[in-house]
């Protein structure tokens, strides 16, 4: 609910329908970023906080720890089955 976003689809289709409506998409993480996960069946998205001087990068999410729970984490390049950011 925090950035509002055209498309509709499983997590794991939002890269590609971004870059279909012309949003710019990346492998960096970026403030303000959607991050787009090969997590779950769905795939998995997230908002990033934050990037860290150590190139790791702080999330904000919704549905990972739990069904209807909001939950941050900080995640590490390599460490997550990236599909990539949407800015």
């Amino acid at each position: 609910s925090r950035r509002a976003i055209p498309w509709t689809g499983d997590a794991w289709q939002w890269f590609g329908q971004a870059q279909a409506y012309g949003y710019a998409t990346g492998q960096s993480p970026r403030p303000g970023a959607i991050m787009v996960t090969w997590e779950s069946g769905w795939g998995h998205v997230a908002i990033v906080e934050a990037v860290n001087p150590d190139g790791s990068w702080l999330v904000s999410e919704m549905n990972f720890v739990g069904w209807g729970v909001v939950s941050q984490r900080t995640l590490r390049p390599g460490r997550v089955s990236l599909i990539g950011f949407i800015y």
